[in-house]
């Protein structure tokens, strides 16, 4: 798997590469030659001679121009179209002055009769620095290009993506194939620039390895990773060593999120589940989940869990493993004194989902005086909240954002989304998931996740290990299951049932 830097982290290994000798020229003529040898095995391939470059202004336009010259030295015919103008970097220019006079320049005005006599159209327009959105007249000629029958070839990325949170802009270009240069880009992977990457092709251009940042590594989760992050299971065993997990979940309005979690962190692996809640939810419960135990609280007027059952808890926890809190826990006043109490007086992992996350916003300072290692995972909206700024926001900045609030707090995030990403201040691995699926849009979805994170938190695994077991089984179950019946069709309930062929598959 190729590796995965940030937009700030490629460009910070692209500056340090001068320590080594490497100058930004150099990068700039490798990543042409990588770009141009990729088009020339295509062309060759398929047969295809006409050359389309559409260039850009900056730097990535730059690796369009000195591309060319590479082309047309191996008998391909090369047009070039300006997009914006002529070259403002300072590389562009250079390159610019060393284009081969045997390629020809098209004026942006007669681009459509251009755009139909070529075989393949490179996307050397906008690179990693692009954010916002593009200019009307970048739109009206990716629109023609976007239509034409031309195999379409991104150079570091297609225009008009945001190469570090996965958002696009109208009329982005999307491509057949991209060509990334030394890694790939985080957002290439987020939805739903993704989708407009094609194939994604990884080339060397000569930054050395020690020139890169060393503050965290991104991995892409995949079986075999996940395989050695489950927690071992010697047969000699007993259900003592696999963990005991407190779930504090559910109440008279939400008694499905309880069962949901309960039903999963058991089907995971872990020894022992009690399930502390109100009485409806334990009379519901009681009677088709048979190998959990239960331990039944007292519940305020509105059938929600009274603050009042705080002792009983943390009494409780002293003999646990892990701590589930929120599935279903609802928000008023009695469970966001509660979710403090708990947060503030637990010594072992505790993990907030849904509810209890919302509980939090009220007071998040509290994550500052916990004992704890807590981790939370929320949703773009549920993060919102936390924050305090716009679901738009947050996605805007969503890496950098769960990242300084892991690091502030001192706690292990899993952002779920479309793909998850699961930062913990106690790791330098941060974890993605890129699986998507819509199977998972439902309700319950994040129950089942829960309660998995919980139960391998319970048998041992470190935070972030345990997010990243979860969210991948998670999806992984989903795409199985999607093979088999309709992602319309799927509910938390099938996810259960194919859980244990999945942890099979994966442990074997």
């Amino acid at each position: 798997m190729p590796k995965i830097l940030t937009t700030k982290q490629m460009g910070t290994a692209e500056k340090n590469s001068e320590n080594y000798g490497i100058s930004l020229f150099k990068l700039m003529d490798n990543a042409a030659l990588a770009l141009c040898q990729e088009i020339t095995k295509t062309a060759y391939k398929n047969n295809l001679k006409n050359i389309l470059i559409l260039v850009g202004s900056g730097n990535n336009g730059g690796d369009g121009l000195v591309c060319a010259n590479t082309l047309i030295s191996n008998s391909l015919n090369v047009k070039i179209i300006l997009a914006q103008g002529n070259p403002k970097s300072e590389l562009a220019k250079e390159a610019m002055s060393n284009l081969d006079k045997r390629v020809e320049m098209v004026p942006l005005k007669d681009s459509d009769p251009i755009i139909k006599w070529a075989d393949i159209i490179i996307d050397a327009v906008f690179g990693t620095g692009f954010h916002g959105e593009l200019p009307d007249e970048i739109i009206t000629l990716f629109n023609s290009v976007n239509q034409s029958e031309a195999l379409k070839i991104a150079c570091d990325l297609p225009s008009g993506i945001n190469s570090m949170n996965g958002l696009v802009s109208n009329g982005t270009l999307k491509c057949d194939f991209t060509v990334c240069f030394h890694a790939l880009k985080l957002g290439l992977l987020l939805s739903p620039a993704n989708g407009f990457c094609g194939e994604i092709i990884t080339r060397d251009i000569g930054i050395p390895t020690q020139a890169e940042p060393t503050d965290f590594e991104i991995v892409k989760l995949d079986k075999e990773l996940v395989k050695s992050l489950l927690p071992p299971r010697p047969d000699n065993a007993h259900k003592g060593t696999f963990g005991k997990l407190l779930c504090v979940c559910g109440c008279s309005e939400y008694r499905g999120a309880a069962a949901i979690s309960t039903s999963s962190a058991l089907r995971t692996g872990v020894g022992l589940v009690n399930l502390c809640s109100v009485e409806d939810v334990i009379s519901t419960m009681s009677s088709n989940i048979f190998e959990a135990t239960y331990t039944k609280l007292d519940s305020d007027e509105n059938g929600y869990i009274s603050c009042e059952n705080a002792e009983k808890i943390i009494a409780l926890s002293n003999q646990a493993n892990a701590v589930l809190l929120g599935c279903g826990l609802g928000k008023n006043a009695h469970t966001i004194s509660l979710v403090k109490e708990i947060v503030e007086r637990t010594k072992i992992p505790i993990i907030i989902d849904a509810d209890g996350i919302n509980c939090l916003c009220e007071n998040i300072n509290i994550l500052k005086n916990t004992k704890a290692k807590v981790v939370l995972t929320p949703h773009p909206a549920e993060f919102s909240r936390l924050l305090g700024v716009s679901v738009s926001e947050f996605l805007e900045n969503r890496f950098d954002l769960i990242k300084q609030f892991s690091d502030e707090y001192n706690v292990t995030v899993l952002s779920k989304s479309t793909q998850s990403i699961a930062v913990s201040p106690y790791c330098e691995k941060i974890y993605l998931s890129s699986i998507a699926n819509s199977a998972l849009s439902k309700g319950g979805s994040g129950d089942l996740l829960a309660g998995m994170i919980a139960s391998f938190a319970a048998q041992g695994c470190d935070p972030v290990s345990a997010c990243a077991i979860g969210q991948f089984i998670l999806g992984y179950s989903a795409d199985i299951l999607s093979k088999r019946m309709s992602k319309r069709a799927v509910i938390a309930r099938d996810i259960l049932d194919i859980l244990p062929f999945v942890l099979k598959e994966i442990e074997d």
